[in-house]
């Protein structure tokens, strides 16, 4: 019973896989907590309100020395990390964790960890996942998890909002939170001025540097506590990340070739996607989830990534307002993905260890990998081998007009960018199911098997 690389950290138990199957023990010394927060009615409150993992307990698997219960929580489709999602999904994860701490409290329990982390997204929706979070309310007792909300979720959350919607990604270098140092320097004026922004960032900040302790255990209040938390709540629910347009905004609106190209394309994926099996589907350039929402609300599971972030929040507002449970959106820029990070740098597995996937979609992506990042096609390819048994993919010519722009201020050095060499590489390594040209379009889809 090996604890997998990121627990390692909580005394009071630890997640492990066997089987395929992740469990979490609970230790002995969690006996008291883990009763309350059965025994008092937090667990049916927090499940009935979607904020926590469900889970059962097992006793398929032996007891070792000192462990109390084995769980088995719902598994996971997809794990992500904050630095994948788009403002509002972090926002949510957020307003999730918070409310889960004003439940707890309701239950005389107080929520001692409050890092993106512990949030995932289940049935589209961020989810609690640290079942042993909770400890026993001292109502004496300031939240010890304030700070650590502050540098997870505040921090980059007023980043975003403020400065740039991609600087979450700052949590890859500052995986423990961004420091409130950091944040109070990058922040404009303005974020000092709000009431919120200065409470939360730069007081704080402030009172740290001077290395001022205050006695809030003897002070501290439960009254103050829900103050904090409802304020807090309210001031993260009217967060709204400024609007930037970037380059694929309304792709298939604008910039397309036709509604025809459309059209056809759908036509050809259905068709190629009826004849194979799968049940996850990775869709890689996926924009604002066009070929994603064919199968929104099945039993598949979707996995939506594209570098945009404006895209990504369309989609995730998309299936939000629609109620769509399955697909999972993320942001990921292919020529820079999230990397292992944390202690012996596995603590945090890089994005393509964590999503399995039976077919992949890369729909006019290729041109953008090979033309505009200089990428060989023959390392295109063994990316894409090792992501699924199943690639549908579009080649676009290099007489295509998207592929001319692309070439329009630089030197064409690409000799080998032909559909004959792209087909001599495909061979090598696929077996050509099935290839078709869409519409009257310099553009083929291929439907391809890993042999």
């Amino acid at each position: 019973m090996q604890a997998i690389s990121s627990s390692y950290k909580d005394p009071n138990g630890f997640v492990f896989l066997q089987d395929g199957i992740y469990y979490r023990s609970v230790h002995s010394l969690y006996k008291p907590q883990y009763m309350q927060l059965m025994q008092s009615g937090l667990y049916e409150k927090l499940i009935q309100k979607k904020l926590l993992i469900p889970h059962e307990e097992v006793e398929h698997i032996p007891l070792e020395q000192d462990q109390f219960f084995i769980l088995k929580p719902v598994q996971l489709p997809v794990i992500s990390y904050a630095y994948e999602w788009s403002f509002s999904m972090l926002q949510d994860a957020a307003i999730c964790t918070l409310q889960c701490a004003l439940e707890a409290i309701s239950f005389g329990m107080i929520l001692k960890d409050a890092n993106t982390f512990n949030i995932q997204f289940l049935a589209g929706k961020p989810v609690l996942i640290d079942t042993l979070s909770f400890d026993i309310y001292n109502p004496k007792e300031s939240w010890i998890a304030y700070r650590q909300f502050c540098e997870h979720f505040v921090a980059p959350l007023l980043l975003m909002k403020y400065n740039h919607t991609s600087l979450n990604k700052l949590l890859i270098a500052y995986p423990n939170g961004i420091p409130l140092s950091v944040c109070a320097s990058m922040l404009p004026m303005k974020a000092r001025l709000n009431i919120h922004g200065y409470l939360h960032i730069f007081l704080q900040q402030k009172i740290s540097t001077k290395g001022k302790q205050t006695n809030q255990k003897a002070a501290f209040s439960q009254q103050k506590l829900l103050h904090l938390l409802h304020g807090l709540l309210s001031f993260i629910q009217k967060l709204k990340a400024p609007t930037a347009q970037t380059t694929w905004d309304n792709y298939y609106a604008e910039t397309i070739l036709s509604k025809d190209y459309l059209a056809r394309k759908k036509e050809i994926v259905s068709t190629y996607l009826q004849n194979i099996p799968f049940d996850t589907l990775l869709d890689v350039g996926a924009n604002d989830g066009e070929f994603s929402l064919l199968y929104q609300n099945t039993n598949k599971t979707i996995i939506a990534m594209d570098e945009d972030r404006n895209c990504i929040e369309h989609l995730y507002q998309f299936c939000k307002k629609n109620n769509v449970t399955n697909i999972h959106p993320l942001i990921v820029e292919l020529t820079a993905p999230s990397p292992s990070l944390g202690w012996h740098v596995n603590e945090r597995p890089a994005i393509f260890s964590r999503i399995h996937a039976d077919v992949t979609l890369a729909l006019a992506l290729i041109h953008h990998l090979a033309i505009a990042n200089n990428l060989p096609l023959e390392k295109i390819i063994s990316f894409f081998l090792t992501l699924s048994e199943y690639l549908i993919i579009e080649f676009v010519d290099k007489q295509d007009p998207k592929v001319q722009e692309l070439l329009q201020h630089r030197e064409d050095i690409f000799p080998n960018y032909t559909r004959e060499d792209f087909e001599n590489i495909l061979r090598k390594n696929y077996e050509i199911i099935q290839q078709n040209s869409v519409g009257e379009t310099l553009r083929t889809i291929y439907l391809l098997k890993r042999k």
